[in-house]
């Protein structure tokens, strides 16, 4: 019988003949058709959700947990879908439960997938982690199924898998709440511990803070004193310095003027052994001249000696009294007088005269 369809433009349609041969496909077709000799395939290309709570999932150290969240999925490949699962029309009243059963396969597929990667990655978690893993659960699940060949074997591609909750048992609850309590009243303690600590600490500082403060005020008090100390050390150097720099100028200068003073006595002694040297060397010529002159008086003397010898006594008196002056020829008598004593019996020499011969 010949008939005539419409669908919608979310409906990809594959249309084959007898033989199994593609007449026609495509979005939102309308056609005739003879439903004796043609068959129809309607694979809707909207996103599908789906709801997986898993309540066996064992953690590493056999604790079993729930799991439960959300998968969008869709149909990426039509042919391969059309294959994999059924999509056929007959007409539009029957196509509701059709699609809701093709619907419920494609999930069951993906979610026993997610199941296996939910499996393998709380393997590795111990019930305390696994319980916290919610986000890094679902981007483990994305990461996985959106790469697993078996979802593109069905002509499928994941949307998103979200995680709603990781739940543990009831008596696991029961006593993860407990050891929470316990590890919250615990911290609590440790809290105030710490702050009691703090304080204490807090106070200790503040101590030691006065404390070096005390130790910083003392220590510039000594550095201050140091410095006092060091600079009156140093006027007192300085002072010693200029008094011993005075003392030295004055010893030098006492040196120079004892030098000058050697060296002057020095010299005047050297001039005056040099005056005596030649004091002595003038007296030692005088004395040599006066021997000289002696010599010479006495060579003279024994010369007019032997002369006179030669000479008649009276001639040599005459010769003598010629050239006399009245003294000396007044001295001559008396001389002879003297001479003649024994043969004088008075002699008389009147004052007048005497007094003549003393004026001569």
């Amino acid at each position: 019988m010949l008939r005539h369809t419409n669908f919608q433009a979310t409906e990809y349609v594959i249309v084959t003949g007898s033989k199994g041969n593609i007449k026609r496909k495509g979005y939102g077709l309308g056609f005739f058709y003879n439903d004796a000799t043609t068959s129809i395939k309607v694979i809707p290309s909207t996103a599908f959700d789906t709801s997986y709570v898993f309540n066996d999932i064992i953690t590493k150290d056999f604790q079993n947990i729930s799991v439960q969240g959300d998968i969008s999925y869709v149909i990426s490949d039509f042919e391969t879908a059309s294959e994999k699962t059924d999509f056929s029309y007959l007409n539009r009243q029957g196509y509701g439960s059709k699609l809701n059963e093709a619907q419920s396969k494609m999930s069951k597929r993906i979610i026993g997938i997610v199941k296996a990667e939910i499996a393998r990655f709380m393997a590795a978690k111990d019930i305390r982690s696994a319980i916290q893993s919610q986000n890094e659960l679902a981007k483990e699940l994305n990461e996985a199924v959106k790469a697993n060949a078996y979802v593109r074997e069905f002509g499928l591609s994941i949307i998103n898998i979200s995680v709603l909750g990781i739940s543990p048992q009831p008596k696991t609850r029961e006593a993860l709440e407990a050891a929470t309590r316990e590890e919250i009243l615990k911290q609590q303690d440790d809290a105030i511990y710490k702050r009691r600590n703090f304080a204490i600490e807090q106070e200790r500082n503040i101590k030691e803070n006065e404390l070096n403060t005390e130790i910083s005020i003392a220590e510039k008090e000594r550095e201050k004193e140091e410095k006092a100390i060091d600079a009156q050390m140093s006027l007192q150097e300085k002072n010693a310095e200029a008094q011993m720099k005075k003392l030295s100028d004055e010893h030098e200068l006492l040196m120079k003027e004892v030098e000058t003073h050697m060296i002057s006595d020095k010299a005047l002694h050297e001039k005056e052994m040099e005056a005596r040297k030649f004091t002595q060397e003038e007296q030692a010529v005088a004395n040599e001249t006066r021997r000289s002159m002696a010599d010479t008086k006495a060579y003279e003397s024994e010369v007019l000696m032997k002369v006179f010898e030669k000479i008649d006594k009276d001639v040599l008196t005459a010769l003598l009294l010629s050239g006399m002056d009245s003294g000396k020829m007044i001295a001559k008598a008396f001389g002879d007088l003297a001479s003649n004593s024994e043969k004088i019996g008075n002699l008389n020499i009147s004052p007048d005269l005497l007094e003549s011969l003393m004026k001569r």
